[in-house]
C-alpha cells in the first residue's frame, strides 16, 4: 500500500517503465478481456483515449449544464415538500445516472437496470467476470446499431472511434465503452454523497454555500481532495525503489489516493476542509497516463449538484436515529438518511 503524496503521484505517473496497469487487480481476478483503457500500458493506453478525449473537451461538456440543472432541480423538488430523504437513493445515484445515459447514448428506462450492473461490479469483486460480461453484452448491442446510425453520443462517437485513420474493432470498442459506463456510474454518487454529509455534519461551513454560491467550486475541489474515492492498483514489472521500500517486481500496488490527499507534507492543514485553500493539486483525478478523462464532466455535475440543492433545501441534517452506512471498493457511503423541515 502506498499512501504518501510524492509516491503515489510518482506511481501513478511512471506508466512506461516500472509500474502497468495490465493485471494487476485486487484481488487478482481473470476477466475474460481487459477493461480499456484502464488495463493498458503507453503507447496503447494514449490510442485508446484518443478516440474518448475529443469528447470529453469543455467545448463537448460544457452545453450540457444546463441540463444538468434542470434534472438536478427535478430530482430535489419530487421529495423536497416531504421534508427527508435518503440523499444516497433518491439524489446521489439518481442524478448522475440520468445525465450519464443520455451523454453515453444509452435508453433512460433501463437507467436502474445499469446502476446495479455497475454497482454490483465496483463493490462485489467475485462477480466481476459475470457482471462485465453483462455490461459489455448492453454496450455491444448498443455500439453495433450506433455504427450503422451514429446519432451524436459518445458510444457513437467510440463505435465510430479511428485509430491511426482506421475503424476501431468492434471488441475494442465494447471494452472502451464498458470501462466508460462503469466510470460513468458509480464514483460521482460517493462524491456527492460524502460532500452533503460533511456539510450536514458541519452547518457553518454549509451556510457559505448558501450565502455565496460563488464559493461552490472552490468546496467541490476541496472535498475531491477530502473524500479521493478512487484508489488505483498498479504492477511492479521490475523490482522498484519507492519512498524507501523496495517492491518486488509482480507484486501488486494499492494506491491509496484518499490517505495521500491528506498528506501534510503535500496540503497545509491536510486533515482540515478549506474553502479558501489557494493551491490545491488533488490527485483524487491520478495522474499521467490514466488520469480520469471524465474529470471535467464530474468537476461541472459536481458543482451543479451542490448549487441546486443548496438552493433548495439550504439547511438539513442527518436524523439523531439515523444510520449511515458505508461500503468498498470506489469508499462510498451506502445510505445517508438526511431530513429538514419543510419550508424551511
Amino acid at each position: 500500500m502506498v499512501t504518501r503524496y510524492a509516491d503515489v503521484r510518482a506511481v501513478l505517473r511512471d506508466a512506461d517503465d516500472a509500474f502497468s496497469s495490465e493485471q494487476a487487480f485486487i484481488p487478482q481476478i481473470a476477466m475474460p478481456s481487459p477493461m480499456l483503457p484502464t488495463e493498458s500500458d503507453p503507447p496503447a493506453t494514449r490510442m485508446y483515449r484518443s478516440i474518448l478525449l475529443r469528447e470529453m473537451t469543455p467545448e463537448r461538456v460544457d452545453p450540457l449544464a444546463p441540463r444538468m440543472s434542470e434534472v438536478c432541480a427535478e430530482i430535489i423538488d419530487s421529495f423536497r415538500d416531504r421534508g427527508h430523504c435518503d440523499a444516497v437513493n433518491d439524489f446521489a445515484r439518481e442524478y448522475p445516472i440520468r445525465i450519464f445515459v443520455e451523454f453515453f447514448g444509452l435508453p433512460a428506462e433501463r437507467r436502474e437496470e445499469f446502476r446495479e450492473h455497475a454497482h454490483t461490479f465496483l463493490h462485489s469483486p467475485p462477480q466481476r467476470p459475470t457482471e462485465w460480461a453483462a455490461i459489455r453484452a448492453i454496450v455491444a448491442g448498443a455500439l453495433a446499431a450506433k455504427r450503422q446510425s451514429p446519432e451524436g453520443d459518445l458510444l457513437s462517437a467510440i463505435g465510430n472511434g479511428r485509430i491511426d485513420d482506421e475503424l476501431i474493432d468492434i471488441e475494442t470498442a465494447t471494452n472502451i465503452a464498458a470501462t466508460v459506463f462503469l466510470g460513468g456510474l458509480d464514483t460521482l454518487p460517493s462524491n456527492i454523497a460524502w460532500s452533503l454529509r460533511f456539510l450536514a455534519m458541519h452547518p457553518e461551513m454549509r451556510r457559505q454555500l448558501v450565502e455565496a454560491p460563488s464559493v461552490i467550486p472552490q468546496a467541490v475541489e476541496e472535498f475531491l481532495r477530502f473524500y479521493s474515492v478512487a484508489n488505483p492498483v498498479r504492477r511492479a514489472v521490475r523490482d522498484v525503489d519507492v519512498g524507501g521500500t523496495v517492491i518486488r517486481g509482480g507484486d501488486r500496488v494499492f494506491l491509496v489516493t484518499g490517505r495521500a490527499d491528506r498528506d501534510e507534507s503535500e496540503f497545509e492543514e491536510a486533515s482540515c476542509v478549506r474553502f479558501d485553500r489557494g493551491v490545491n493539486r488533488h490527485i483524487a483525478f491520478g495522474a499521467g497516463a490514466h488520469r480520469c478523462l471524465g474529470s471535467h464532466l464530474a468537476r461541472h455535475e459536481l458543482v451543479v449538484a451542490m448549487a441546486e440543492w443548496h438552493a433548495r433545501i439550504p439547511e438539513y441534517r442527518i436524523p439523531a436515529s439515523a444510520e449511515v452506512s458505508f461500503n468498498g471498493g470506489v469508499l462510498a457511503v451506502a445510505s445517508l438518511p438526511l431530513e429538514w423541515d419543510v419550508g424551511a
